[in-house]
């Protein structure tokens, strides 16, 4: 997956990219006057040239980038999401499930279970449809689409950052 998909603008010798939005730069020119000067002529990207003439340069992305660093801000802005998300792969885990396992396949192998009773089996199902809503009102507090936390739950696996380290315990002083 190394085709590019997108690109973005940032200023030259700068890691800081402009906003997707972003309509002009504003540059000083040979005449001492600021102007905003178009980056986009009907619609389209001025070419590298102009762009370079501007201070600016085109960066491309591949998908599986735009991906890392979307999903990645969606954990960063809710870190709720990614210990919902670790509870529900934990689950998935427990009975040898793929992250793109179906609701009815969740259904069956939680039914398949030999070593629950019935009243257990029942209790994981709840406790996997209340995670599952938790995972969506978290997504929803991140993206305002909790809805559609399901159909791409599998890239919220994907993507989902290392689980952090424990703090290291302090050392009593016994004093």
């Amino acid at each position: 997956m190394s085709e590019i998909v997108k690109y973005r603008v940032r200023e030259t010798g700068s890691e800081t990219f402009l906003p997707d939005n972003t309509a002009y730069v504003i540059r000083t020119i040979q005449v001492p006057k600021t102007c905003k000067i178009p980056i986009y002529e009907n619609g389209v990207l001025h070419s590298d040239t102009v762009l370079a003439e501007l201070g600016l340069e085109k960066v491309g992305f591949t998908q599986e980038q735009l991906d890392a660093e979307y999903y990645g801000n969606l954990y960063a802005e809710n870190p709720n999401l990614a210990a919902r998300v670790r509870q529900y792969v934990g689950i998935l885990g427990k009975y040898g499930l793929e992250p793109t396992a179906t609701s009815d396949e969740i259904s069956a192998a939680i039914m398949a279970d030999e070593n629950s009773t019935p009243e257990e089996k029942a209790a994981t199902s709840g406790s996997l449809l209340a995670l599952i809503h938790d995972v969506e009102l978290n997504y929803n507090e991140v993206t305002g689409d909790g809805l559609e936390a399901w159909n791409v739950l599998d890239k919220l696996i994907q993507y989902l950052p290392p689980e952090p380290e424990p703090e290291p315990a302090v050392p009593e002083t016994g004093e």
